[in-house]
């Protein structure tokens, strides 16, 4: 009984251990993809996140952080975005949000 299974394993052969192979590298990559999916930092935080991505006001405030804007223009550019039924249409209104 002992030879028997002693020799179960070599009878499986080269396709055998081809398949084993492909099996054990398909395993790995899985585990390595669910981790690294699970700890990246690029991912978006939900409806909530792009709705401030695109938000206009947020990308002015973002470019006066970098110092792409002067406070002049940021409080004047702000003033433009936050006035209400102003005569500044939202492509305008954009367009200075962008510089």
């Amino acid at each position: 009984m002992e030879a028997t299974m002693m020799g179960w394993v070599g009878d499986v052969g080269w396709a055998g251990w081809t398949v084993m192979t492909v099996c054990m590298l398909v395993f790995w990559a899985v585990v390595i993809y669910l981790v690294a999916t699970l700890f990246r930092t690029d991912r978006a935080d939900g409806p909530a996140h792009t709705e401030q991505q695109d938000d206009p006001l947020r990308t002015l405030e973002k470019r006066f952080a970098r110092g792409d804007i002067t406070s002049d223009e940021f409080v004047s550019r702000r003033r433009t975005l936050t006035q209400s039924g102003g005569a500044a249409s939202t492509g305008e209104q954009q367009e200075q949000a962008r510089g």
